[in-house]
């Protein structure tokens, strides 16, 4: 909750390979209300992480290896 009493929008960033997936989780999530990034890379979440606050990271694919932890890409 903001200081105003209002709710915080949250950011999710999904990183999935496999682009049906993240249109899917895409949809799911911003019809509860978040605001949703998605990269199909790390390269591409690390930029989003770099230059947006991003609340929540949801990782969907075995192919995609990160090799940080979840406090090192932010």
């Amino acid at each position: 909750m903001s200081k105003h009493g209002l709710i915080m929008q949250q950011h999710i960033l999904i990183i999935d390979d496999d682009t049906s997936e993240l249109r899917r989780l895409r949809e799911i999530l911003s019809r509860a209300g978040y605001s949703i990034m998605t990269a199909s890379d790390p390269a591409t979440a690390q930029k989003i992480c770099n230059t947006l606050p991003v609340s929540f990271i949801l990782s969907g694919s075995e192919n995609i290896v990160i090799k940080k932890s979840g406090k090192k890409i932010q």
